[in-house]
């Protein structure tokens, strides 16, 4: 029930909408319960006149018609009405649920996307989002109106005979009893199915997203074999759920029949009887059949309402996780005033605290403008140095300093807006290359746009595509190489303009002709700026000011490429000068 008043508040945002469909919905639902009672009028005219009763029909027949053909027309208006209601609610109920589950999304930390796949967020956001508009819509339209038209119903009926309303009050109760007991199990059969069509959508999507490894391994069985199993897993579920609940219906079913024959048959036993008139058995059927309906109709709507907040309870879920990485309390604008950086005793280890630090004790002073390179093998910390830096993590231990200011005391915002990053994964909208160059928002002039372009050489090949800089490149870029890609990203880099660079195995992946383009307009980027370089490559390392040679999270050895060169040929020459069995003399 509380997940349920958190649904209705979180999805009435716009409260003079909500309002609007609501009284809309009970409008409809009071005009639907005048029905009956005109028919009972009907009925009674026919009933007088079989028993001669014909002054009666020639004073009341046509106001009865005319109240009648008044109530089909209002039925008719309000239930047209009460749909655009609910549509225009929803319509912007939407867009403010949307905006909030994604203003939410985007200001969670990196540790959550890395740990949760593209497909599993997706399908968690979308089915979510879509699900309490079907719980909500349910609510309005059906539960509320058919609620209060079952409790008017056995009034009516307990005015007509006593008998009537208490059969209708002990079938409810039988009905809902029977519907309550069969749904826990439902649930869980409906949270496994949740589970494994989330894992279905994160593996087709990730089939998606690899299709070219896949088909460069010729492995396109093995996913779809993945894939089918996941479908059957589903298919299974899906069988179960509908099996139980086939089962709790035929008890229902049962319920509801036993009592519309018992009324029935009493009814027209009584009517024949004159215990009741014609008009009266009219009415206590209409309002039996019309109470049997909606009970119905509300217990297929429980089921679908505790089937859909199912998904609703996933985005609390999502909207439930704090972000790792916050501003602090009185956080301020980081204020660059040259640039330098300094890693003070930095530790840190990610979630798995059995796992051994990936960075420890690491210490550097990184003077402004200077060009700072990071080398080593795989798994060293070198990668992990850059995202404490951009705050995507915080340091266990220690402290990273900006021109003297702690980068925990300042907005992660104005942190990142300061650092320009290229990445080895050159990652590109599908949009086309001018919107990618000035990805950012900001509102730049053309010209600017062009001597970016041209400072990363990525001028020449655009203006050699189709459509120019109004050429969209495709999803993550996939219309150009990968040294096109990048480039775009160096002149995204170079509109930045920012104080502080990092590339991040910028060149790694590239022939050379391409990494000759790149290398040129990389070099050209790092003037004048507190650069860090993440490579393996000599040729990107080599106009570094400073090498810094690291191995399990801590630096091991640093100086320009040609000091390095020098200790190396030093360390040979030491090696060559002694025999083999000189080199196990201890007392050397």
């Amino acid at each position: 029930m509380k997940d349920f008043w958190r649904a209705a508040k979180l999805a009435s945002k716009n409260k003079k909408l909500t309002f609007l469909a609501i009284f809309v919905a009970l409008l409809t639902t009071l005009i639907s319960l005048i029905q009956p009672l005109v028919y009972k009028e009907f009925f009674d005219l026919i009933d007088d006149a079989l028993a001669g009763g014909s002054s009666a029909i020639n004073s009341n027949f046509w106001y009865i018609v005319l109240a009648y053909t008044a109530v089909i027309f209002a039925r008719d208006l309000s239930n047209s009405w009460e749909y655009y209601a609910v549509v225009k609610w929803w319509v912007e109920s939407k867009k403010i649920l949307t905006q909030e589950v994604f203003t939410h999304l985007h200001n969670l930390s990196l540790g959550y996307f890395e740990r949760n796949s593209t497909g599993k967020i997706k399908e968690r956001v979308d089915k979510g989002i879509n699900d309490l508009n079907s719980v909500m819509e349910s609510i309005i339209m059906e539960v509320a109106p058919q609620f209060i038209f079952i409790i008017v119903a056995t009034v009516f009926l307990f005015r007509t005979n006593y008998v009537f309303g208490l059969i209708l009050l002990v079938s409810i109760p039988a009905f809902i009893f029977i519907s309550t007991k069969h749904t826990k199990n439902l649930i869980k059969i409906q949270d496994k199915y949740r589970n494994a069509s989330e894992k279905l959508s994160g593996s087709f999507t990730e089939s998606i997203i690899n299709a070219r490894t896949i088909k460069s391994f010729a492995t396109e069985e093995k996913h779809r074999g993945k894939i089918m199993r996941i479908v059957s897993r589903v298919n299974f579920l899906d069988l179960l759920y509908t099996v139980r609940r086939i089962s709790m219906n035929l008890l229902r079913f049962l319920v509801v029949n036993l009592a519309q024959i018992s009324i029935l048959g009493l009814g027209t036993y009584w009517t024949i009887t004159n215990k009741i008139t014609l008009g009266d058995l009219i009415l206590v059927t209409t309002y039996t059949n019309r109470s049997i309906q909606p009970l119905w109709s509300l217990t297929w709507i429980f089921d679908r309402v505790v089937r859909d907040m199912r998904s609703v309870r996933r985005v609390f879920e999502l909207l439930d996780t704090e972000p790792e990485i916050k501003d602090a309390p009185n956080a301020k604008k980081l204020q660059i005033r040259q640039g330098s950086i300094s890693f003070r005793d930095v530790s840190f280890r990610y979630e798995d605290k059995k796992q051994k630090k990936v960075v420890s004790g690491f210490t550097l002073d990184i003077p402004a403008g200077q060009t700072i390179a990071f080398v080593g093998k795989s798994g060293v910390g070198k990668s992990t140095l850059i995202k404490l830096l951009l705050r995507f993590y915080d340091i266990q231990k220690g402290s990273i300093l900006i021109d003297n200011q702690d980068i925990t005391k300042v907005t992660q915002k104005s942190l990142r807006e300061n650092i320009g990053v290229v990445m080895q994964d050159s990652i590109l909208f599908n949009d086309t290359a001018e919107n990618n160059i000035k990805y950012g928002g900001r509102a730049v002039p053309k010209k600017n746009i062009l001597i970016a372009s041209k400072a990363a050489n990525a001028h020449e090949f655009v203006e050699k595509l189709p459509k120019k800089y109004d050429t969209v490149v495709g999803e993550r870029g996939v219309k150009l190489s990968g040294g096109e890609q990048q480039r775009i990203n160096i002149a995204r880099a170079f509109l930045k303009n920012p104080p502080i660079l990092v590339l991040d195995e910028a060149t790694s992946s590239l022939d050379s002709e391409s990494e000759q383009k790149i290398q040129d307009a990389l070099w050209t980027l790092v003037k004048g700026r507190t650069t860090l370089i993440i490579a393996h490559r000599l040729s990107t390392v080599m106009r570094a000011d400073l090498i810094v040679v690291m191995d399990k999270g801590k630096i091991v050895e640093t100086g320009k490429h040609s000091d390095l060169i020098k200790k190396r040929m030093e360390s040979m020459r030491i090696y060559i000068k002694f025999s083999p069995a000189d080199i196990f003399n201890e007392n050397i």
